[in-house]
């Protein structure tokens, strides 16, 4: 007779794959009160040799966080090669720490301080790009997206359109009105006024027409400006913008403005030169032929001589 062997019961072996070798290995990881003395020993570190130039715009920014009482626990990481420790980031935090006069010196501050081991000045290299990698920092569109996701009436608002909103809305009144505003990552807490978030919801509706040649910020500009003016005329005047023009008259503004404004997009040999505020005086003079009733041959946008007034 011949043996047979039951082979259901016999255990399956898996191979699992080694991990992957990493040069730096964390050593220490704790939360350390922040003082002036500690911010000292951190700053006269010996700097590791992948560390950044030192910016000094990097510590006016850092100061003006601490002058607004706006500063976090700070990251501060070392490595320790051949028994000897190196900086491997928060040079400028450090520095800027050091020098702040002691009213500003953050009261109870904490510091979440780390150390690795590393094997080569090449694994040095690979621990400092894991801090504030380039695509985990925060952009522009992620501010913008923060400020706006805490207004529920702008929901359901697609996040590059309100974007575009408020960078056109801020140029209108930095360049035409003459008002200050904020700059920067700042300038998107006026998602905060009812109005501004109004009008962004309405932008939606015309941005929705598959618009690109409208999607710049001087051009967005005019339209916030000519919504303001008469809000009425510019849902109108805008919408037929977004839709090509009038069907039916091809000296229509609008007619002329769409067209023009495909033009500058599709423009593949420059015979186009239109920049800046220009874009936004092409609009404007587009917006006033269309507020009296003309029939226009052609977009103007010449700013040699300032830029338009919008007619109500």
């Amino acid at each position: 007779m011949t043996d047979t062997v039951d082979t259901t019961t016999e255990a399956t072996e898996t191979y699992v794959a080694p991990p992957p070798k990493v040069g730096f290995r964390l050593a220490l990881c704790e939360v350390r009160p922040l003082t002036r003395e500690f911010a000292e020993e951190f700053r006269t570190m010996t700097p590791s040799p992948t560390e950044r130039v030192n910016d000094p715009n990097r510590m006016k920014h850092l100061r003006g966080k601490a002058e607004r009482g706006l500063l976090v626990p700070f990251q501060w990481s070392a490595a320790r090669y051949k028994g000897k420790l190196y900086r491997m980031n928060g040079q400028h935090s450090g520095g800027m720490l050091t020098g702040l006069e002691p009213v500003l010196f953050p009261p109870d501050g904490k510091v979440i301080y780390s150390e690795y081991e590393v094997d080569t000045p090449e694994d040095m290299a690979l621990l400092f790009r894991q801090f504030d990698d380039r695509i985990s920092s925060r952009s522009p569109a992620d501010v913008s997206g923060a400020y706006q996701g805490i207004y529920e009436d702008l929901n359901e608002v697609n996040r590059g359109i309100a974007k575009m909103g408020v960078e056109g809305a801020t140029w209108y009144r930095k360049f035409i009105e003459r008002v200050p505003v904020k700059v920067g990552d700042d300038r998107y807490a006026i998602f905060s006024e009812a109005e501004i978030r109004k009008f962004v919801i309405w932008l939606s509706t015309v941005m929705s027409i598959k618009t690109p040649e409208l999607e710049k910020t001087q051009i967005v500009a005019a339209i916030y400006g000519t919504y303001i003016t008469n809000q009425g005329a510019a849902e109108g005047f805008w919408h037929e913008v977004a839709r090509g023009g009038d069907d039916f008259n091809d000296r229509a503004p609008s007619t002329l403005l769409d067209t023009w404004l495909k033009a500058i997009k599709d423009d593949k040999e420059d015979e186009y030169d239109v920049k800046g505020a220009e874009y936004y005086q092409g609009c404007a003079f587009a917006w006033n032929a269309f507020r009296q009733a003309r029939q226009i041959s052609t977009i103007k946008c010449d700013t040699s001589k300032g830029l338009h007034d919008l007619a109500e």
